[in-house]
């Protein structure tokens, strides 16, 4: 029961009394009355609240005279925990606040998930102060009402001894409606305490949210799959070093919660109580939470500006409102600290350098870019006064000035903003400087007069400087219908925004100037003001010129509205009109002081501001990796193929480095035009182009003039027996030419100003004025040259019969070479060597000069047509670079397919080279494919059938190791025994003599030289027991294989008149006789490079691999009975091969001698 004075009745001489250890919280007034003999009394309990309630014990102890012992201690309110009653004083024990309870549970005090239909109890206990302490029930913050017919029940209220009070309610058929929050509200005169718990009821089809991934600046979320109606959390993560918002601990006791909702959907989290992940959003969280007064205004100012210099990477927009709300704050103490101005500013110039979808989801968000532009324009307003009459400030993309104005002495004021020409293009801000400190050169400046001069944009006059806004106020911008005060100073204030960053339109603005975003702003924004003065409507209007970096359509003269769009703002046309325009400049007159600017549709662009990098049309990607892959074919080709095709070496040398310039200039075209907001790329574009633009064209001119000398070029009449050539001229003049002389235009250009590559331009070239003189002029001349070259080469083919051909003719073959005995031997190779009067010219061996001229033609057609519509394309408007991209990717697919076809399918002998790699397509050729025509076996030679012929040539190239003369001869090399049986009657080629049916003279073959590779016949296994017998038999007329001779070097051999695989036997061009034009050999530019021959090193073995004539088998059995190493029927030894010199003119053989090797075995 209830402790009360009667339970002491009956003992008046009691003198202790110790109640230590009940539940008991609290004492009624009176207890002690029936005790008059009590002096020591101890009612300690571990609930005992010592609050107004018990100042009656302390009175009463004073006044008996009775004494509370010292265990009697408090053990609520927590402040004092552990305090001795009797020395605690009354006024420690108040009822102040919300009631501490030292008892009040709920069960269950966890969140409970049941299914519709259960029976769910709540139990309620709290401690019972007195008879005004209630429990109530609420469900969702709605009071709880007894109703049997929906389940609810709430039993009532128990109270045991005075000390706890226990409320039931009972949910005895749960309902979906039951789901949410039922509350336990323990109310007593000194106020309520409450405890909660949530009650998820599931249906019987219940539904589950997947789980999910959830990446913001907070963190890394991920969400389990959860059940419909159930809240879930995850624990925030956690940064070392960092501490979470004030107030709210750590960051590891903070959690991010979301709820699965009843269809299994789930709904927007929660993460506010989590840390930001980014490093900067973090501090700049840390800066809005610190208080600021002007004693740390300044340092946290200058802090600030330090993160905002890296705005260029924001990657969050609450980091622009962070620091819109920071500028607001340090506006406040501008009249205190003049330093600040010049801070804030910088900082708001910062922000412009930021994405600007990140600054437009800030404005929308929170008006975050209207609050930073009004904070600048409040400046003037705090700054100014008595003490400072006039204020600048400067910046990369913000210029300020503000001055104070009497207005009866006003007469008018004109202000330019201008920067140095090494900044960047207005309108755009420069990617490789952003997040830099800004260099004074590049900063925006202000320039103000009085009067009304006449300021022209175009005509700046400060040098090396360039305008990119003027405004005029007129003189009467003070006469106001309300005249202000006499001598009361006006306060004029100018800012200068480089862009439109900061003045984001958010709403729906199709009714405004910008057209619903079709329009955007193209120029500079200009904003004057005034303060401290009434200035009305506008008797004269005030006078904008902006620059604008590119061509647009469709401007209108707007001024920004911050009233419209529900306050976020936007561009309005009312009121303002243009006034002229001008080439990148455009002025309109205005009727309000405002933030003014031309709005334009950007033509092939979004309506957002230009980024850094544009794209082109995707034909002119497409079609230029077609030409770089048709290009690069023949490249490869022609390097790795060079000695196998009928191309003379100069010829090679011009088509390597034409495809190679093409190629570059396409490539370099297609991929860095556009780089304009990267200011060292762009240049290094602008004069790569320019190089290889002008190297294009110069090869081409120089290969219109070889192909001119070889159409005009005559045989000269050399003496009798006189064998001698001109001497030759290098390859290197021609490089000299069209590779030097571009190197030194560009390098002129480049070095009285690299700024004439990309300034100020929309693309990466040549600026008009010093393109004319480094670039069009060189190019005009160029191509007149080319084209005179073109029309004379053309002039003289066409005097030419047009059923003549300059083409490779079967060639006649003499009588066979009677006698061996003045023929050189050796135990490798053999050497054919044809020799007539005067040497033949170098030429192509397929295509005739025709032919040539021709493709020379066309491709520099095309090349022309390439370069034009590719500059048409990237200067052109919209729909006309649209046309523009096409014909440039037709002309660039035209032209690599013409380069390639022309040079490699076209060509027998490239289609052969690349045959000749797949080794199935070699074993299949029948074994005249690999002999020459004109030439059989002689005495002794070797003969393959039906093998690879490029094993044939290494091993007849090899040195005299074994192994190189196994491999030779493994399968498919007959012994010299059998061909010494199998001899017959072999015709060499020679230049046939002129036909006399055409009346005109011949190109024939002539001075064919071969080179003889020496091949010791060591066996294996033999460890110096061969050796080599040489032997001198005769003096020679002319230099052997073994003396060194010109005609022997590999790298100066020309494949001529040889058989491919593909063409099954090709003989040499012909040799122009008198008057009849040929190529110029002093045009070969070859250096050692001789006429074309029969034998060139790559393709002897196979020009040997002759037919074995009939009667195989008798000769065959017959070779079979000869001995190893013994002399063939004319003499030669086994293996031995010829080095035949024969005359061509009249087929009489002039033989050469030289060394004489054998083998013996000892």
């Amino acid at each position: 029961g209830c402790l009360s004075a009667s339970v002491f009745q009956g003992l008046p001489n009691l003198l202790r009394l110790n109640m230590s250890g009940n539940i008991f919280s609290s004492l009624p007034p009176g207890v002690f009355d029936e005790l008059p003999s009590l002096k020591v009394v101890d009612f300690a309990t571990e609930y005992l609240t010592c609050d107004c309630n018990l100042r009656w014990v302390l009175r009463w102890a004073r006044e008996r005279s009775a004494q509370i012992s010292e265990r009697t201690v408090c053990a609520f309110p927590g402040g004092l925990r552990g305090v001795a009653l009797r020395g605690a004083r009354d006024g420690q024990l108040r009822c102040a606040g919300a009631p501490e309870l030292h008892t009040h549970h709920l069960i269950p005090s966890l969140r409970q998930v049941v299914f519709q239909g259960d029976r769910l109890p709540f139990q309620c206990t709290a401690t019972y102060l007195d008879n005004s302490t209630q429990i109530q029930w609420f469900h969702n913050h709605e009071p709880v009402e007894e109703d049997e017919r929906t389940g609810v029940i709430v039993e009532e209220s128990l109270i045991h001894d005075c000390t706890f009070i226990t409320s039931e309610l009972i949910l005895s058929n749960i309902h979906v409606s039951a789901n949410g929050e039922w509350e336990c509200a323990v109310s007593t005169s000194q106020g309520n305490v409450s405890k909660k718990v949530e009650i998820v009821v599931l249906e019987t089809s219940a539904s589950y949210c997947p789980a999910e991934r959830v990446t913001n600046n907070r963190g890394d979320f991920r969400w389990p799959r959860t059940l419909a109606g159930i809240t879930a959390y995850q624990p925030c993560l956690q940064h070392p070093f960092a501490t979470g918002p004030v107030g709210t601990g750590t960051a590891g006791e903070q959690q991010a919660w979301r709820r699965c909702d009843r269809t299994g959907r789930w709904e927007d989290g929660d993460y506010s109580h989590c840390l930001y992940t980014n490093d900067i959003t973090r501090v700049l969280y840390t800066f809005v939470l610190m208080p600021i007064n002007a004693s740390n205004a300044l340092t946290l100012a200058h802090q600030l500006r330090v993160y905002t210099a890296e705005a260029a990477n924001f990657s969050d927009m609450v980091d622009v409102l962070y620091v819109a709300q920071m500028i607001e704050k340090f506006i406040g103490y501008v009249d205190q600290i003049k330093q600040l101005t010049d801070v804030i500013v910088e900082m708001a110039s910062n922000i412009m350098l930021v994405d600007d979808h990140i600054l437009w989801m800030s404005q929308k968000e929170e008006k975050a870019c209207t609050s930073i532009v009004r904070s600048l324009e409040r400046i003037a307003a705090r700054t100014l006064g008595s003490n400072s009459q006039h204020m600048a400030v400067n910046s990369r993309n913000i210029a300020f000035e503000a001055y104070v104005v009497k207005p009866e002495s006003y007469v008018g004021l004109s202000c330019v903003a201008f920067q140095r020409r090494d900044g960047a293009p207005p309108g755009r801000a420069p990617v490789a400087e952003q997040g830099a400190e800004p260099v004074s050169d590049q900063q925006l400046r202000l320039r103000c007069t009085t009067g009304r001069p006449n300021v022209s944009l175009t005509s700046f006059h400060i040098k090396n400087s360039i305008a990119l806004a003027s405004i005029q106020l007129p003189p009467s911008l003070f006469a106001s219908p309300v005249p202000a005060a006499p001598g009361t100073d006006c306060k004029l204030q100018l800012l200068v925004f480089r862009n439109g960053k900061l003045f984001c339109s958010t709403g729906n603005s199709s009714r405004l100037a910008d057209d619903g975003k079709r329009r955007s702003v193209a120029t500079p924004v200009i904003y004057a003001g005034t303060y401290g003065c009434g200035v009305g409507n506008l008797s004269e209007p005030v006078a904008v010129s902006l620059r604008h970096p590119g061509e647009g359509v469709d401007p209108v003269a707007a001024y920004w509205n911050f009233e419209v769009l529900g306050g976020m703002g936007g561009w309005s046309a009312e009121g303002c009109q243009l006034a002229a325009r001008e080439p990148n400049v455009t002025s309109l007159h205005c009727r309000h002081l405002s933030n003014v600017a031309v709005l334009m549709e950007l033509s092939g662009f979004p309506s957002e501001a230009r980024g850094a990098v544009e794209v082109l049309h995707p034909a002119m990607y497409t079609c230029t990796a077609v030409l770089l892959l048709c290009l690069f074919t023949t490249i490869i080709t022609y390097i790795v193929h060079h000695g196998t095709i009928l191309i003379p070496r100069k010829g090679w040398h011009m088509l390597l480095n034409l495809c190679f310039h093409i190629a570059m200039t396409a490539a370099v075209f297609a991929g860095g035009i556009t780089l304009t907001g990267y200011r060292i790329v762009c240049q290094a574009v602008g004069i790569i182009l320019h190089y290889s633009s002008l190297s294009t064209l110069l090869w081409m001119a120089v290969k219109a003039r070889v192909l001119y000398k070889e159409v005009t070029w005559k045989a000269p009449r050399q003496p009798d027996g006189d064998t001698s050539q001109p001497a030759p001229r290098p390859m290197l003049r021609f490089y000299l030419i069209a590779g030097g002389i571009p190197l030194i235009i560009c390098g002129i250009t480049a070095a009285v100003n690299i700024h004439n590559y990309h300034d100020n331009n929309p693309y990466c070239w040549l600026v008009w004025r010093p393109s004319l003189g480094a670039f069009y002029v060189p190019v005009a001349f160029i191509l007149l040259i080319t084209w005179i070259y073109f029309l004379c080469a053309g002039l003289s083919l066409q005097c030419q019969p047009l059923h003549r051909k300059d083409v490779p003719e079967p060639l006649e073959p003499p009588p066979r070479l009677g006698g061996t005995s003045d023929l050189l031997t050796d135990s490798g190779s053999i050497s054919v060597t044809l020799n007539s009067g005067p040497s033949c010219p170098e030429g192509d061996g397929v295509y005739s000069l025709r032919v040539q001229f021709w493709a020379l033609v066309t491709t520099h057609a095309l090349y022309v047509a390439l370069w034009t519509f590719g500059a048409m394309a990237v200067s052109q408007r919209w729909y006309l670079n649209i046309v523009f991209s096409c014909l440039y990717g037709i002309t660039a697919v035209a032209l690599g397919l013409f380069i390639f076809t022309h040079h490699c399918l076209r060509r027998r002998d490239v289609l052969s080279s690349w045959f000749s790699c797949c080794p199935s397509y070699r074993n299949a050729l029948p074994m005249q494919a690999y002999v020459h025509p004109g030439l059989g076996p002689e005495d002794g030679s070797q003969v393959f059938i039906g093998c690879d012929p490029e094993a044939a040539r290494s091993g007849a190239s090899s040195s005299s190791s074994p192994s190189s003369a196994g491999s030779a001869g493994g399968r498919c090399k007959l012994t010299n025994l059998q061909v010494a049986q199998s001899q017959v009657d072999a015709h060499p080629a020679t230049c046939p003599e002129p036909d006399p049916a055409d009346g005109k003279p011949i190109r024939h073959t002539s001075n064919l030289h071969g080179r003889r590779s020496h091949r010791g016949r060591t066996k294996p296994g033999r460890d110096g027991k061969h050796h080599r017998l040489k032997m001198l038999r005769g003096p020679s007329e002319h230099l052997s294989s073994e003396s060194g001779s010109l005609q022997n070097s590999h790298s100066e051999s020309y494949p001529s008149g040889r058989t491919s695989p593909a063409s099954g036997g090709r003989v040499a061009p012909r040799v122009p006789q008198d008057g009849e034009a040929a190529p110029s050999p002093s045009e070969g530019s070859d250096g050692g490079r001789r006429a074309p021959d029969f034998a060139e090193g790559r393709r002897r073995s196979a020009s040997r691999d002759n037919l074995r004539p009939g009667g195989a088998a008798e000769r065959e059995a017959k070779r079979r009975s000869y001995p190893l190493n013994v002399g063939s029927h004319n003499g030669g030894l086994k293996g031995s091969k010829y080095d035949i010199n024969l005359a061509s003119a009249d087929s009489v053989a002039g033989m050469k001698t030289g060394l004489w090797k054998s083998e013996t075995t000892v």
